[in-house]
């Protein structure tokens, strides 16, 4: 039987016109998006589906009543004050999906004669309805009404992601385990045992995920690095290098066979402290859930989570404050512990690095909290520079 294909849903539309519209007002709308779905599902707040449909198909077909076309012929657009009073005669639902703060964003992103783009709030109409099926499908696997644990997601990705995929991966309780791992770690929760309904839909995650079974089943390249995340191709890479680095074959990653972690590009000290911060096993050994999280804290270095999680990391005395001594010890150790295949370098000045790091994170006399760090537009740079031997001579040799 032909599996059916799931469609892109809103992740396409904006990098599609991500090219023609100003950076500023597209991450405005994806803001404007998530406030709208958080709003939906806050306070246990559930819609009738299916009325919402009936009354965005009529309000949809309104619209293409009123359109104007675009200077080029091609493109349908509905000038403001018609949409304005179309919204006046509409139901509830559809005024609460268009609100004012919401029609004007929409304005900016089409930049067109105070007009709006009907295809952005064709999308939007599907976007918020497709919110709304999914959490429907959610339910019944949520601790309550509001809340799911990661094992409940799990079953939720298994049960009705992985049947789509033309090409199952090979343990399809490890990718689920793998998707799910992904969206707690950026979702900031890898330490808790639930996420609320609300954060998880309106952070689009799972919109990624059917992206990237859609682009699997259709030979189609992602349109968006970042969603290349949830690909089975993926996937299959992280399983073969954890099964590379478990030489005992038990399942769980020692210390020691973690030093050979990519190539051994990743100094001791950082590897220790991935053990000393993650949910370890009695024997002290990484599972594949905390190899995903680390993983995950390297590919994405350039997210809140990330950043929140190489924080840790540095933080030795698990103070909440990064201060000088701890900058320095981490320096110390990567400057005098550089693989042998590494050029030796007698010019590194522990006390200039120090300095150079310390005015990287602005660092005061009291050290920054994990707030300030994470607010921080150099912290990628910081965390690649102490932890990995790639990044720390990448950065030593810039002016060379």
């Amino acid at each position: 039987m032909t599996k059916p294909l799931l469609k892109p849903m809103y992740p396409t539309l904006i990098s599609n016109m991500i090219a023609k519209r100003n950076d500023e007002a597209v991450n405005e709308f994806e803001r404007s998006f998530n406030c709208r779905v958080l709003e939906i599902f806050a306070d246990n707040r559930r819609l009738n589906v299916e009325e919402l449909k009936h009354d965005s198909e009529e309000f949809v077909k309104s619209l293409k009543t009123e359109f104007i076309w675009g200077e080029t012929g091609k493109t349908k657009y509905v000038p403001i004050t018609r949409l304005l009073k179309l919204l006046k005669n509409s139901p509830q639902s559809i005024q609460d999906l268009l609100p004012h703060k919401t029609v004007t964003t929409l304005v900016k992103i089409t930049n067109f004669n105070l007009a709006i783009d009907i295809t952005l709030i064709e999308e939007l109409v599907k976007t918020v309805i497709h919110a709304e099926e999914t959490y429907v499908k959610l339910l019944p696997y949520a601790e309550n009404g509001t809340e799911i644990s990661s094992y409940g997601l799990q079953d939720f990705v298994s049960a009705h992601y992985v049947p789509q995929m033309i090409e199952e991966p090979e343990r399809a309780d490890y990718y689920s385990a793998y998707a799910v791992g992904i969206i707690f770690f950026l979702l900031d929760s890898r330490r808790r045992e639930n996420v609320y309904l609300k954060d998880l839909l309106s952070s689009t995650l799972l919109m990624h995920l059917e992206l990237c079974i859609h682009a699997e089943n259709n030979c189609l390249e992602t349109p968006d690095i970042d969603v290349f995340r949830f690909t089975v191709a993926q996937f299959r890479n992280t399983l073969y290098e954890f099964r590379c680095l478990d030489t005992d074959r038990n399942g769980v990653l020692s210390p020691t066979e973690m030093t050979f972690f990519r190539e051994g590009l990743f100094n001791a000290v950082f590897i220790q402290r991935v053990f000393e911060i993650s949910m370890v096993y009695e024997s002290g050994c990484l599972d594949f859930k905390a190899f995903v999280d680390l993983v995950a804290a390297i590919r994405f270095r350039h997210t809140m989570a990330s950043a929140k999680y190489h924080f840790e990391a540095f933080d030795f005395k698990g103070d909440g404050i990064l201060d000088e001594d701890e900058i320095r010890t981490a320096a110390c150790f990567q400057a005098q512990a550089l693989p042998e295949y590494a050029p030796s370098d007698d010019n590194v000045n522990i006390d200039i690095v120090t300095g150079e790091l310390k005015d990287m994170l602005r660092l005061n006399k009291n050290g920054v909290s994990s707030k300030e760090f994470v607010n921080n537009r150099m912290n990628s740079t910081f965390t690649g520079f102490l932890s990995n031997y790639s990044d720390f001579l990448k950065y030593e040799r810039r002016e060379q």
